[in-house]
């Protein structure tokens, strides 16, 4: 019986062997069967043929044949167990290893490809226990190191993976994945420093290295650097023209740099390398839309529309297009077509909402709400509309009659209660207005608009000033920038006395809404009080300029007319 070591069975396996050699070493299988009969180094070579030309079957039948030729052969099982992994056969696979390992404690192979099975399988302590006696068996052997430090990452145990990859470039320190993902990892724990030394590392050794450079380009990015993040995502492209993820980074720092026809560009070399991403032409719309190119943005849109007939926020994105091209007519005709059972239905009638009270079309627009009503009665969110609608009009009792309805659907919905509240406070009714508001905090006691409001009219009535500072403060912890909840606190100061205080945060305000009449007639109160009457006179004139409200117009006219004197 002829023998061969293990090194010949790894050499015949890593070859690449090509198919008229393959047909040549059968025939000479064939002479060295009639030689030597029923060998297992003519099984074992016959079957190895077998298997690189994918005659699998064949492949097993003469490992099997070689096997028993040799039981006792480790590095047969090896083979076999090998072949089982490429049909999927794990369970046999495995068995077979265990034989091999048993037979030969040091055959590195079968040692790789179970703990391979253990690491697939996700039972990760036998695959490390496998891989971690590779590396006794063999302190220097990378393959085990990297495959180890995999699966810490799986785990998310950075610092451990870190730790094993350090252990590879302690004696080989230009080994490339070893330090890319030491940088990697070291970004993952935003040590972005360290991060940054071993992926420029990584490119001194191979410049292209398109993973580094992208996390690279990442990590500037993460840092607000986006120059430096500009010139890596530029350097990925001119290593792969085709690279999607770096064309698309630069598309989105663009968009943040509020450079849209550079997104636009690169958002259009996206839609050249792929025709069938849609939402490349949906990013370019939107684009469009932001800089005000209507036409371009109807264009981008309705060509995704006729692909995608039914994706209906893309129509709702064209109604929009034509709503500030400023045809009304087609931007209801869009939104028209999208259907009552969609999702995105009630967003389509909310549109025609706006639309319907910016073009003065009010009654248009509560037919068209009170039309649908009849299949979506339970829905508070029609009725909600309704009472825009109707406040819009100046028919405050229909709007609360409409709420009461949605109330009745939903009796704890906040959206719904406030409306009514705040249509309550607009009628005159400051009272039931209150009572609601404190509803919806007994429902929710962080509500920042029943909060702010509740706040803001115990700040108006000068009572309980202690009490309205600290609603209106914890409005704020919600809201930080919520100009309205910052004028309340502002007045509160300004009630307190405190002008200097008022002054600064209802300036602030002031930056958040230049066109708010009540945040200027607050100013010209505040400037009024300091003595400062050219200030004063100035926010009282934008005040009246800004206010619809008759009444609220007629009170600061007042006080213009009261610093017109003392000027």
């Amino acid at each position: 019986m002829i023998r061969f070591p293990i090194d010949s069975v790894v050499l015949f396996r890593v070859m690449k062997v090509p198919v008229l050699f393959v047909s040549f070493m059968l025939l000479f299988c064939t002479q060295l069967h009639s030689a030597v009969h029923s060998d297992s180094v003519y099984f074992f070579l016959r079957g190895y043929f077998s298997e690189a030309l994918g005659r699998y079957d064949d492949a097993e039948r003469d490992y099997q044949k070689a096997l028993g030729e040799d039981p006792g052969s480790a590095e047969l099982r090896t083979s076999l167990a090998s072949l089982f992994v490429k049909r999927g056969e794990l369970q046999k696979a495995e068995h077979l290893l265990d034989e091999a390992i048993t037979l030969a404690p040091a055959n590195r192979v079968a040692l790789m490809i179970l703990a391979g099975i253990h690491a697939s399988k996700g039972i990760t302590y036998r695959a490390k226990a496998l891989y971690e006696k590779l590396i006794e068996l063999n302190p220097e052997d990378t393959e085990a190191y990297m495959y180890l430090g995999s699966i810490y990452i799986g785990e998310k145990k950075y610092s451990d993976a870190i730790s094993i990859y350090e252990k590879v470039l302690a004696y080989d320190d230009d080994n490339i994945i070893a330090l890319y993902y030491t940088g990697r990892l070291h970004g993952e724990a935003r040590d972005y420093e360290k991060a940054k030394t071993y992926l420029a590392k990584v490119l001194e050794i191979k410049p292209n290295f398109t993973p580094a450079l992208l996390d690279l380009a990442t990590i500037y990015e993460i840092e607000g650097n986006l120059e430096k993040a500009v010139e890596f995502y530029q350097g990925v492209i001119a290593y792969d023209p085709n690279d999607k993820k770096a064309r698309s980074r630069l598309a989105t720092i663009f968009i943040r740099q509020k450079e849209y026809d550079k997104a636009i560009g690169k958002f259009e070399e996206l839609s050249d390398l792929d025709r069938q991403d849609l939402s490349l032409r949906i990013r370019i719309g939107l684009l469009h839309y932001e800089k005000a190119r209507y036409d371009e943005a109807i264009q981008e849109f309705n060509m995704v529309l006729a692909s995608k007939p039914d994706n209906y926020t893309v129509r709702i994105y064209l109604a929009m297009s034509w709503r500030e091209r400023g045809d009304v007519k087609k931007a209801l005709e869009e939104l028209g077509k999208i259907d009552p059972k969609a999702e995105e239905f009630l967003t389509a009638l909310k549109q025609m909402t706006l639309i319907y009270i910016k073009s003065g079309t009010i009654d248009d627009g509560i037919r068209t709400i009170t039309g649908y009503l009849p299949g979506m009665d339970k829905k508070p969110e029609l009725y909600i509309l309704l009472s825009m609608l109707y406040e819009e009009k100046n028919d405050l009792a229909a709007g609360i009659s409409a709420l009461e309805e949605a109330r009745r659907i939903e009796p704890k919905n906040l959206e719904v209660l406030y409306q009514m509240g705040m249509l309550h406070e607009k009628k005159g009714e400051p009272e039931k207005a209150l009572a609601i508001m404190n509803d919806v905090l007994a429902i929710d006691p962080d509500y920042p608009n029943a909060l702010n409001f509740v706040g803001y009219s115990l700040a108006e009535k000068g009572v309980r000033l202690d009490e309205a500072e600290a609603m209106i403060r914890k409005a704020l912890t919600k809201r930080p920038d919520d100009g309205y909840i910052i004028d309340s606190l502002g007045w509160v100061f300004y009630k307190k006395g405190d002008l200097k205080a008022a002054l600064e945060e209802i300036r602030k305000a002031n930056n958040l809404m230049p066109e708010d009449p009540t945040i200027h007639e607050h100013l010209g109160d505040i400037y009024s009080a300091l003595k400062d009457y050219d200030k004063a006179l100035h926010h009282y004139e934008r005040s009246v300029t800004l206010e619809k409200d008759p009444s609220k117009k007629n009170s600061v006219e007042q006080k213009l007319r009261m610093i017109k004197e003392k000027k």
